[in-house]
């Protein structure tokens, strides 16, 4: 299916376009608001969302939806939109079922539209007889600069539409976020200048590791250490050279999520680095944060972000925000054992 996702498609933000569900390619490569599907009836941004009646049965399934990642500028969300072909009640032919349209709506606490959404999609979902679609595919995501003008909670609302040629199903699911209070406060004065690059910088230091001598990286040292309490651990598990990745401060670990998120000039590797590192540089699922990673280096090239538990998102602080990635690591000896060589970032 990803192969479909290949041009862009922007749902504009509700204060210039009004409520804005789903668009389609037309003709001569015109977009047009599909009628059947349609939208919030005002015609212009705030104003409280339409009421929506989802059906009492449906086959419409939603599942793992949240936030991805979240920076002072961006959130992105994840989930999938999938059809229950099981399900005899709503759907009776199971070759002709598919999502007719999905429409994405931003509302604040009073559930009255504002923001704006961005996805990259291209797709007639009458013809196409779509059964599925995963927003991290399509990259689904907000600007936190565009179409707001308060903080606080907000809801991504979703209504997702199918049809069989017989029954017409549909569903809503929300989900909430925040945007920060940092984006509502004044500037402290008028010569306050914005910071260089977005997000908070990183050091960088490199360290050597081997398994039998040294357990753990120190980062407040920048150093490794014998012992087994340092912030991020690796030892041998056995011979075949698998690598267990811990920490004995409450450091938990995720591989980097900028392979999901549709742009390429932020997959960095170990040959290629962020000129200026900053935390926006390195996304994360924290969901996916785990307190070991028992085959380390099975990852391959990518980088690893290690998030301590002082550490708050969007706060204006970095303090417990590390990424690092693999430079080189030797053949593993009879027990297992190997030097591992590390580039480090951490927040300054």
């Amino acid at each position: 299916m990803s192969s479909k996702f290949t041009a862009p498609l922007i749902l504009s933000s509700a204060l210039a376009l009004g409520a804005m569900g789903f668009v389609a390619c037309g003709d001569g490569g015109n977009s047009d608001i599909n009628p059947v599907l349609g939208g919030s009836s005002s015609s212009a941004g705030g104003k409280p969302l339409s009421s929506f009646h989802p059906d009492p049965i449906t086959a419409i399934q939603f599942s793992d939806f949240g936030v991805a990642s979240s920076t002072l500028s961006r959130v992105k969300f994840k989930g999938a939109i999938t059809i229950d072909l099981s399900d005899t009640n709503t759907v009776v032919d199971i070759d002709q079922v598919h999502i007719t349209g999905i429409e994405y709506h931003i509302v604040n606490q009073n559930n009255i539209e504002t923001g704006s959404i961005t996805a990259t999609l291209a797709m007639d979902y009458e013809n196409d007889f779509v059964t599925a679609v995963s927003f991290q595919e399509i990259g689904l995501q907000t600007d936190l600069d565009q179409g707001y003008n308060e903080c606080g909670n907000f809801e991504l609302v979703v209504y997702a539409f199918i049809d069989d040629g017989y029954i017409t199903s549909q569903a809503e699911k929300r989900i909430p976020f925040v945007r920060p209070e940092e984006k509502c406060r004044e500037p402290e004065s008028s010569s306050s200048e914005p910071p260089a690059v977005p997000g908070a910088p990183l050091d960088t230091f490199s360290v050597q590791i081997n398994t039998k001598v040294n357990k753990c990286i120190d980062l407040t040292a920048q150093a490794v250490a014998a012992g087994e309490t340092g912030d991020i651990c690796l030892r041998s598990t056995s011979t075949t050279g698998a690598i267990e990745l811990s920490s004995g401060t409450g450091i938990k670990f995720a591989v980097y999520d900028n392979t999901n998120d549709n742009v390429r000039l932020n997959d960095y590797s170990k040959n290629y680095l962020p000129e200026n590192p900053t935390t926006d540089d390195f996304l994360y699922m924290p969901s996916s944060l785990k307190e070991v990673y028992p085959n380390f280096l099975a990852a391959g090239d990518v980088f690893f972000v290690g998030i301590a538990p002082t550490y708050v998102p969007n706060s204006g602080s970095a303090i417990g925000f590390y990424s690092f990635v693999v430079l080189d690591s030797s053949v593993p000896d009879p027990n297992g054992d190997m030097t591992i060589s590390l580039l480090i970032y951490k927040a300054k």
